[in-house]
């Protein structure tokens, strides 16, 4: 690994695990029974937001007609539901990453919009909550992604400086966020691919995690 980072930042959803097709599967079905079609052109500008933002984001794409807090709060049951039926879906290469991290000394912090006890119970279920340092959620902050604030708070609780920390992402408004803080920014695209501009701007963009564990081990990371 350069000897520049000194810590690297996950995000959770779509990065660490595969659960953002749960979400989406979730967002259909509760959208078809409130009657409403939720496409993945707007649900990957939601990504990463928290529940303030998404609402503004809701309204500005489908009006007043359509309560978006009833059609979340079911989705979030929904998605649950899915969930305890089928396991917390682990991304390739995350636990080889992580085994890697910490046999460097790498300090490595959770950084997700979501609750911390939704998180702590996905790395209780899949056994790796003793790799990270810190879980830095979504209720500690002001301002979701792609405001940067999530990730600066995450810096400043592992005591380095964003140019020293490398943020791992899928989502666009995530890799827009680690952009935005001054971040080492490795995009691991799920759902949504980047652009040519977003490419341009990121420092690198990998397939999988084992990807980002095999470039670090070679110095190009």
């Amino acid at each position: 690994m350069s000897t520049t980072v000194k810590a690297v930042i996950f995000d959770q959803d779509g990065l660490m695990f595969d659960t953002e097709r749960v979400s989406t599967e979730a967002w259909g079905i509760a959208g078809g029974e409130m009657g409403i079609r939720l496409e993945e052109s707007f649900l990957c500008t939601i990504r990463g937001m928290n529940y303030e933002d998404s609402t503004k984001r809701f309204q500005e794409a489908f009006g007043d007609s359509y309560d978006y807090g009833p059609l979340r709060v079911r989705k979030r049951e929904l998605f649950e539901q899915l969930l305890r039926q089928r396991g917390v879906p682990v991304k390739p290469g995350l636990k080889e990453l992580l085994a890697y991290l910490k046999e460097q000394g790498i300090k490595i912090a959770l950084a997700t919009a979501s609750t911390k006890e939704y998180s702590l119970r996905n790395l209780r279920e899949v056994g790796i909550e003793e790799y990270f340092d810190h879980i830095i959620s979504g209720d500690m902050v002001t301002h979701s992604k792609p405001d940067p604030e999530l990730f600066l708070t995450a810096a400043k609780v592992l005591d380095e400086e964003p140019e020293h920390c490398m943020v791992l992402e899928d989502s666009l408004n995530g890799v827009e966020a680690g952009i935005r803080g001054g971040f080492v920014t490795v995009m691991v695209p799920d759902l949504t691919q980047p652009d040519d501009s977003l490419r341009s701007r990121v420092t690198c963009v990998c397939s999988s995690l084992l990807e980002v564990r095999d470039r670090i081990r070679q110095g190009e990371l």
